[in-house]
């Protein structure tokens, strides 16, 4: 990852906790927004990666993240960017977590309320050596996309993303928005997932550390041709307790479903 961009999502992710703050002192219960992270242990849902051999652990901040002898998993490449998509993520705060957010409305295809789990990763590169094996909790993910409001504007009126197995993680915040549209079908995402977790060790037992993740990723979603499910390809940047933690790539496919209650 180029430096420049690094250093700008650490800023987007620090920008987030000081506003998750300010929320919470202010009285604010923010959402959850991003899939469940994928954990699952031997016979407690909490797996960990195939594709490392030694400890390595998966969590955005203090916990031990090291990834080493990965196997060759078939990565899914994530689409290249659209020329009309933002090059870079906007210093500015996600729906929902400022009043300058600029809202982009999303193709009429994604009318509707969609979900889907994402209990795998496709690839996954620590950025941190010498850390015990990476974790990765299964995420929940659900949009909808309706009209709200006296004038019927459609905007995402629901947006969830989260962990799914809430016994290993905690304190969870989240934030999801619409960066680009870069078809008639497609648009690009961007979501992140602030929560506190149990790290874990050899043969899956917990430590007694709890560490605090931030995963901030941008999701390329594209509607399928019979419009029954939209198929979402994601590059995340992952801190552990404020440190740069592993980069990843997941694919899933949300599926439409009623609105929530």
């Amino acid at each position: 990852m180029p430096r420049a961009e690094f250093n700008l999502k650490r800023r987007f992710i620090d920008n987030l906790r000081q506003t998750i703050r300010a929320s919470l002192s202010a009285g604010c219960v923010v959402g959850t927004l991003i899939g469940s992270s994928a954990i699952s242990y031997a016979a407690g849902g909490v797996e960990v990666l195939p594709s490392q051999q030694q400890p390595q652990m998966l969590a955005p901040e203090p916990p031990p993240l090291s990834s080493q002898h990965e196997q060759t998993i078939p990565q899914q490449s994530v689409p290249p960017p659209s020329p009309q998509q933002e090059e870079t993520i906007p210093p500015r705060l996600p729906m929902g977590l400022g009043s300058n957010t600029r809202e982009i409305p999303l193709p009429q295809v994604f009318r509707g309320c969609w979900s889907g789990s994402v209990p795998a990763v496709d690839s996954i590169q620590p950025l941190q050596e010498g850390e015990p094996p990476i974790i990765w909790l299964t995420k929940l993910y659900t949009l909808c996309y309706r009209q709200t409001g006296a004038n019927g504007k459609w905007q995402l009126t629901f947006a969830d993303n989260s962990v799914a197995d809430t016994n290993h993680a905690f304190d969870q915040r989240q934030a999801i928005k619409v960066k680009a549209v870069t078809g008639p079908d497609e648009a690009e995402l961007s979501a992140f997932l602030h929560f506190r977790a149990e790290s874990v060790g050899l043969f899956g037992l917990p430590t007694g550390n709890v560490n605090t993740l931030d995963e901030l990723a941008d999701l390329h979603c594209r509607i399928t041709p019979d419009r029954d499910a939209i198929v979402v390809y994601a590059s995340v940047f992952v801190e552990s307790n404020t440190e740069p933690y592993a980069e990843m790539t997941w694919h899933t496919r949300l599926t439409r479903t009623p609105a929530p209650d």
